[in-house]
């Protein structure tokens, strides 16, 4: 409890910097630069996509940890779509599905496409027509849990889901750990400055 202790400060010192960056325009910057655990009792689900203009294809990448920063479980899937924000809407849509898959009740789901955050925090209207129906399917299950809450980061703050969707990824497709990342995100979980099982 310790290390959660000495994270959760550095992430809440980190964005009270970020706060206090004022910016030209009266307006205040707010800009996490580093992955921060949830409060209790919400697990952090962080999603994102790769995606072909060419082929219509990718690849989403998820990865759930918990209220001391620790890992929960990974996945990987290839996904059809015909649009880069349709293809961000899909990560949200594989999270709920894995938050349910884990019996998980208190959720928030995390992706740097802020146009998809936007509109499951305001209204689907307002994004893509083409993501429109994968993310009214993405706020229906996100009913089904007793809190979800959607919410937008940074790449910068969002590199394990990155790293597992991006197509050099060198482990297998349609796959979930539990309990035990692949060595191959070892490396990016202890780069977040978490704790990680070896």
């Amino acid at each position: 409890h310790k290390e959660y202790r000495r994270q959760r400060q550095m992430c809440i010192r980190d964005r009270a910097k970020a706060g206090d960056r004022g910016g030209g325009d009266g307006r205040r910057n707010f800009q996490v630069t580093r992955w921060c655990a949830p409060a209790y009792p919400f697990v952090k689900i962080n999603v994102d996509a790769s995606w072909s203009k060419a082929s219509k294809m990718g690849f989403v990448g998820l990865i759930v940890r918990d209220m001391e920063s620790k890992f929960v479980a990974a996945a990987r899937h290839p996904i059809t779509a015909p649009s880069a924000a349709a293809a961000e809407a899909s990560t949200l849509l594989h999270g709920c599905r894995l938050g349910a898959e884990l019996g998980v009740r208190y959720v928030i789901l995390e992706s740097d496409s802020l146009d998809a955050i936007k509109c499951l925090s305001s209204s689907l209207s307002m994004g893509s027509w083409e993501a429109y129906p994968v993310l009214a399917r993405v706020k229906q299950l996100g009913g089904d849990f007793t809190d979800c809450r959607w919410s937008w980061v940074p790449r910068s703050a969002n590199g394990v889901a990155h790293k597992i969707a991006s197509i050099g990824f060198s482990e297998m497709s349609d796959v979930v750990w539990v309990v035990r990342p692949p060595s191959s995100l070892v490396y990016v979980l202890n780069n977040d400055g978490l704790p990680c099982p070896h």
